[in-house]
């Protein structure tokens, strides 16, 4: 064999092996992307659900406002209606911001940055939404309770006494379980996104 048929051969093995890195490089990328958008959809998904919850029951309020006679009812339904809207609306930005994330178009360094602000400004909201929860749900409860059952809350303190701890009680262990599933899904999608280092 010929020195120069040897080069070429050579030459053609190098290329076929750099290729070959290439084509596993983006399979490890897209794989990677796609790991990172179902660990997102895991939250998005039941967000998404309870915003519709949350926009649902501020049509309700809405159409059965006139039930709401009093001054302190229909402050109750308004800021209920508040935070059914308001609440969802930044959640669902705060999750499409993570999800605007392409980790095929930036550095590895960029998308870690983007990603650790996007995860903080995310569980600091919804820290923020599982405290303000508890205030959403007594307010729910007035409001509800006139336009459902006729209640005024207010008058009737008797059926608080078990009703109002029992539904925190209820609300707390939720939103603690919900609060540690978000978590482990954006460590987990912050893993994801650190392997594509290695």
């Amino acid at each position: 064999m010929e020195l120069e048929e040897m080069k070429s051969l050579w030459e053609d093995m190098s290329q076929k092996v750099d290729q070959q890195k290439i084509l596993t490089d983006e399979l490890i990328l897209d794989l990677t992307k796609e790991r990172f958008e179902n660990r997102m959809r895991s939250i998005s998904v039941p967000e998404t659900l309870s915003a519709f919850i949350c926009f649902a029951a501020v049509i309700y309020l809405i159409s059965n406002f006139n039930l709401l006679d009093v001054w302190y009812l229909q402050l109750t339904g308004v800021l209920t209606m508040i935070a059914c809207i308001v609440l969802p609306i930044l959640t669902l930005k705060s999750i499409k911001r993570i999800k605007a994330i392409d980790i095929s178009k930036s550095t590895y360094k960029e998308s870690l940055i983007n990603y650790a602000k996007d995860k903080a400004r995310f569980m600091k909201l919804q820290k923020t939404s599982f405290y303000t929860s508890f205030i959403v749900l007594i307010l729910a409860v007035i409001s509800f309770g006139k336009i459902m059952k006729g209640i005024d809350v207010f008058t009737m303190t008797e059926k608080l006494n078990w009703l109002v701890p029992s539904g925190i009680g209820i609300l707390y262990v939720f939103s603690q379980w919900v609060l540690k599933k978000y978590r482990r899904a954006t460590d987990s999608a912050h893993n994801i996104l650190k392997e594509l280092k290695e």
